[in-house]
């Protein structure tokens, strides 16, 4: 899965933004998620990767519906 994410990883414009919402998700720091979860490692916990899927593609829906 953690493949799956860092495809969805690309399409995502306000990388930061996201990091964030998602450390309040996961009760995480953002410091961790972006030098473990979302960087060179990609070290997502398993328990994790389903939600982080899911939040990547809401937001990346939702990024596209501004766009349009």
């Amino acid at each position: 899965m953690v493949e799956e994410i860092k495809e969805l990883w690309k399409d995502l414009d306000y990388k930061t933004g996201f990091i964030k919402e998602v450390a309040v998700e996961v009760d995480r720091s953002p410091n961790t998620l972006n030098n473990h979860w979302f960087s060179h490692f990609w070290l997502i916990p398993e328990e994790f990767q389903a939600k982080v899927k899911e939040l990547l593609e809401k937001k990346i829906k939702s990024q596209s519906k501004q766009v349009a």
